[in-house]
C-alpha cells in the first residue's frame, strides 16, 4: 500500500506520544489544582487570623470599658449603709476593731474595708485582664499593651491608697499636723470620684487609656482591613 510522501505512519509511537501528552495535561491539572488549593488555604488561614484579630480586639475594648465602670463604681462617694455595716461586721469577726476602738479609728477601718470588698467585687475583671495583656501585645503591639496597663495600674494605686488610709492614725498629734491632712487629702482623691474631671488624676487617666484603645482597635473591628505591624 502507497501511503504517499510521508510513509507509512506507526500508530505505536503516534499512541505512546498521546499518552506522554495526556499525562503531562493530566499532571499539569495536578499541580493547578494543587496551586489553588494552597491559594485557597492560605486565603482560609489570612481570614481565620484575621477572624481571631477582630475577635480579640473586641474582647480587649469590651474588657477596657467593663474596667472603667468597675473603677467608676468603686471610687464612688456615696458608700450605702448596707456596705458600711457589712465592712464592720466583718472588721469585728475577724478582731480587728471591737468596743474600746476609738470611732475615728472604726469609721477609717470600716471605709477601707467597703472599699475592699467593691473592688473583690471586680476581682474577676482585673484578673481578665492580666490574663489578656499578654495576647493583646503580641497581636496588637507595644501601643495597646500600654494602655491596658495603664487601666492595671489605676486599680493597683486605688488599692495602695486604700490600705494607707486603713494605716493612718486618727487619734494623737498626727492628726493635728499639716502633712498628716494632705497624705490623707492624696489619698482620699485616689480613693473617690472628684466630681470635677480636671480634679481627677484617676479618672483622666482611666479615660485617656480607654479613649486610645478605641483609636487603636476599633478600626480592626468596622473593617476588614488589617491593623497592621505591631510596633
Amino acid at each position: 500500500m502507497d501511503w504517499g510522501i510521508c510513509g507509512p505512519i506507526d500508530w505505536t509511537a503516534t499512541g505512546s506520544m498521546l499518552s506522554g501528552v495526556g499525562t503531562l495535561a493530566g499532571a499539569l491539572v495536578v499541580l493547578y489544582a494543587a496551586h489553588k488549593g494552597s491559594d485557597t488555604y492560605k486565603q482560609w488561614r489570612r481570614q481565620k487570623s484575621e477572624e481571631r484579630r477582630i475577635d480579640l480586639a473586641e474582647q480587649v475594648l469590651t474588657l477596657a470599658y467593663k474596667l472603667k465602670r468597675a473603677i467608676e463604681a468603686i471610687r464612688s462617694p456615696l458608700m450605702l449603709g448596707g456596705e458600711l455595716a457589712r465592712a464592720e461586721n466583718d472588721l469585728r469577726e475577724r478582731k480587728v476593731i471591737d468596743d474600746s476602738t476609738p470611732e475615728p479609728r472604726v469609721r477609717n477601718l470600716r471605709t477601707a474595708q467597703g472599699m475592699v470588698f467593691r473592688m473583690e467585687f471586680y476581682r474577676q475583671q482585673w484578673d481578665e485582664l492580666v490574663d489578656i495583656m499578654p495576647v493583646a501585645k503580641a497581636v496588637f503591639g507595644d501601643r495597646v499593651e500600654e494602655q491596658l496597663h495603664a487601666l492595671w495600674r489605676q486599680q493597683r494605686d486605688i488599692a495602695l491608697a486604700v490600705e494607707f488610709f486603713a494605716d493612718m492614725p486618727t487619734d494623737g498629734p498626727a492628726t493635728a499636723t499639716k502633712d498628716h491632712a494632705e497624705e490623707l487629702k492624696g489619698y482620699r482623691k485616689t480613693m473617690w470620684s472628684q466630681g470635677k474631671a480636671e480634679n481627677d488624676a484617676v479618672k483622666v487617666s482611666v479615660d485617656a487609656a480607654v479613649t486610645a484603645l478605641e483609636g487603636l482597635l476599633l478600626p480592626t473591628i468596622r473593617s476588614d482591613t488589617p491593623f497592621g505591624t505591631p510596633n
